[in-house]
């Protein structure tokens, strides 16, 4: 297993677990309840902070791994590119969806077979989140398999 595999695996599992948590701060059985803005910005900062402190500490382990011989070469490099791509594809593709569903609901008075208050923060801030983690998850989940098939 190469050094840019371990690092989207772990990447991918902590980005799992920090999704775990965000989803179980706002989501009520199968509703999203209604909740102040005062808890919204505190679990979006504490998303943020540990988001951004298991990048550092994966970045930092993958610096130490590079000191001590590992090696990435070029192919690496393209495998993260295109994994990246792949995740900026399915980003855009759902928040398209979101934009869809939208204009569908704003349009249409009946309701089709699911809606989305996308008026109630909360879900409009659950749904975003979940787009941003989807994507992270995609590139990690390309980065695995494209360096498994190539």
């Amino acid at each position: 297993m190469t050094l840019t595999e371990k690092k989207a695996g772990i990447s991918l599992f902590i980005a799992l677990a920090i999704f775990a948590y965000l989803a179980g701060n706002m989501i009520d059985g199968w509703s999203i309840p209604d909740q102040e803005a005062r808890h919204i910005w505190r679990t979006w900062l504490f998303v943020l902070g540990l988001g951004t402190a298991g990048e550092v500490v994966v970045n930092a382990w993958a610096n130490s791994q590079r000191e001590q011989g590992a090696l990435e070469d070029e192919r690496d490099a393209q495998i993260v590119a295109k994994a990246d791509h792949y995740g900026l594809y399915v980003g855009f593709i759902a928040i398209n969806v979101l934009i869809w569903q939208v204009l569908l609901q704003s349009t249409y008075p009946v309701p089709a077979l699911w809606t989305l208050n996308v008026q109630h923060l909360p879900t409009l801030f659950f749904v975003l989140m979940a787009i941003l983690f989807l994507c992270h998850g995609v590139k990690q989940v390309m980065v695995l398999v494209l360096s498994r098939i190539s």
